[in-house]
């Protein structure tokens, strides 16, 4: 019996989405440490030389030794660092880059240094490797969460939500894991930037949110802009009506949508940018455009797909160009348009900020929040376990209620590792809530089979399955209207609750449910 179970088709759906989530998850089980990198400034030694592509060391590459020597942790790699620079100026940094989920590549880079040089978190930030691909909220493994508003007299949402797309570019290439950049609006109607920096402290937020971007520009050999030099940079990135801005459909709809925006040049850049179009030739392979591409690099991370050049573009130059771009739909396009403002703009922000607010969480605190969090889903699991062994005296129902509620808590969370969700103290609340949502519909199904022995009007076993589902799709849907608006509530605490329970629900539904149906009709039957 149990080997035709294995064939059904929901079994095997369901054993699928077990492998995907374990996959998604990534359980450090190879025993893989050392110390991760997340962030290498550009202006600093190390940073330079892989934004140029002199080493392949990049975010997320696992340093596992300096000149031969094993290290496993970040205290163990920063000593090993500095002594190893101290010795002979020369550093061997062993690491390992993921192809594959528990598939590595293992490589060498040699940098020559100067004598005495010092190297710590600022040259190359580090951290322990995670046991876990999952990402955790401030409030359970502690960090700072900052409130921003415009320092403007007066502010409207589209300037709210600029500086909310550049906030979120320039942290995104730190590499903080679950880093969160959101607008939200207050009662009164202004709207804020929440900013959240899981495993952050408060010195270190507000100078990674305040620090200026380093964007620039190449075509070929040539940077054509530089935030790091005024006369090179990009002086404006237009937002108004009065020069090209927007997103339109194309007369053909096979193209999708276009958008465009402007941007003006300091003397420099449109010195550097004319001087670069000149050198350039017409593209064999793209009629009307040059042979070679705009790349646009933050922090010394290249940023987006390159641009084209078109061939007609010094026609009347006066320093400003139209960037042009676009999408498969009105969203896409959208989409590109703001990340392509935020990249230029991330060397300055459209108007100053002002910190509203600034609170912190402990990492003291926070790991006790996930112990607590753990132990209560071991306890709710072994008060579950009790209640359903006295109310069946049947071992192999208990068993199989148990095993697909963990199941679906399990996919679940690996869905959360696949889409970057965070799982803050909300969203893990609700994943202890939906078990007993799952345990609530196993038990109908349960109890719909085997009072079906009974009645002659269940002695069909579709026909039982189907009664215990109606009822089971009715539940599911009156929760869901009820949580649904809250996914869209300004207070991220409702949100978080919202999304997990229905997507442990939808889980249920459409996976967990239909093959304990199956098995519970094999072990009934």
């Amino acid at each position: 019996m149990a080997k035709s179970i294995l064939y059904d088709w929901r079994i095997i759906l369901m054993i699928i989405l077990v492998v995907v989530a374990f996959l998604a998850i990534q359980p450090n089980i190879t025993g893989v440490n050392g110390a991760q990198v997340i962030y290498m400034p550009a202006n600093s030694y190390i940073g330079n030389l892989s934004a140029r592509g002199v080493i392949g060391l990049s975010t997320g590459s696992i340093i596992t030794a300096v000149n031969g020597i094993p290290v496993h942790n970040i205290q163990q790699f920063y000593a090993q660092l500095n002594k190893s620079v101290v010795t002979n100026g020369t550093l061997s940094l062993t690491y390992k880059d993921k192809v594959f989920p528990y598939i590595y590549t293992s490589n060498t880079s040699k940098i020559f240094v100067e004598p005495n040089a010092v190297f710590n978190s600022s040259t190359i930030e580090t951290q322990n490797v995670p046991y876990t691909n999952l990402n955790y909220g401030l409030d359970i493994i502690g960090g700072t969460q900052i409130e921003i508003v415009p320092n403007a007299t007066n502010y409207n949402s589209t300037l709210v939500t600029t500086l909310e797309t550049t906030l979120s570019k320039r942290l995104d290439v730190y590499g903080i894991s679950g880093t969160t950049v959101s607008t939200v609006q207050a009662l009164s109607g202004k709207s804020f930037i929440m900013v959240s920096m899981p495993s952050v402290g408060q010195s270190q937020a507000l100078s990674l949110i305040q620090n200026q971007g380093k964007f620039y520009a190449t075509i070929g050999n040539f940077t054509v802009f530089n935030s790091s030099n005024s006369s090179e940079s990009i002086l404006d990135v237009c937002l108004s009506s009065g020069c090209p801005f927007g997103v339109y459909q194309t007369p053909s709809a096979s193209n999708g949508y276009q958008f465009q925006f402007g941007i003006q040049m300091a003397s420099g850049a449109a010195k550097n940018f004319e001087n670069a179009v000149k050198s350039l030739s017409p593209s064999t392979t793209n009629p009307g455009y040059f042979n070679k591409k705009i790349y646009l690099y933050l922090n010394g991370v290249e940023q987006g797909q390159p641009l084209l050049i078109s061939t007609n573009i010094l026609t009347n130059f006066n320093g400003a160009i139209t960037i042009e771009g676009s999408g498969s739909d009105q969203q896409q396009a959208t989409l590109d348009m703001k990340t392509l403002m935020a990249i230029m703009q991330s060397d300055s922000l459209p108007v100053p900020l002002k910190i509203v607010s600034i609170n912190s969480v402990s990492s003291t605190a926070g790991g006790q929040f996930i112990s607590q969090i753990y132990l209560l889903l071991v306890i709710a699991f072994i008060l579950i376990s009790i209640v359903i062994f006295m109310r069946y005296r049947d071992y192999k129902i208990s068993s199989m209620i148990l095993i697909t509620s963990l199941t679906e808590i399990f996919i679940v969370i690996g869905i959360a590792a696949a889409i970057h969700w965070t799982l803050d103290i909300p969203s893990m609340a609700g994943i202890i809530a939906s078990i007993g949502i799952s345990v609530d519909d196993q038990i109908i199904i349960t109890d719909e089979m085997r009072r079906g022995a009974a009645q002659a009007e269940y002695t069909v076993t579709k026909k039982r399955i189907s009664r215990a589902f109606f009822i089971i799709f009715v539940s599911f849907f009156s929760f869901a209207a009820i949580m649904f608006p809250l996914l869209f509530s300004t207070a991220s605490l409702f949100a978080g609750f919202a999304l997990t329970t229905i997507l442990a629900s939808l889980v249920g539904l459409l996976v967990t449910r239909p093959a304990y149906a199956r098995i519970i009709a094999r072990l009934e039957g």
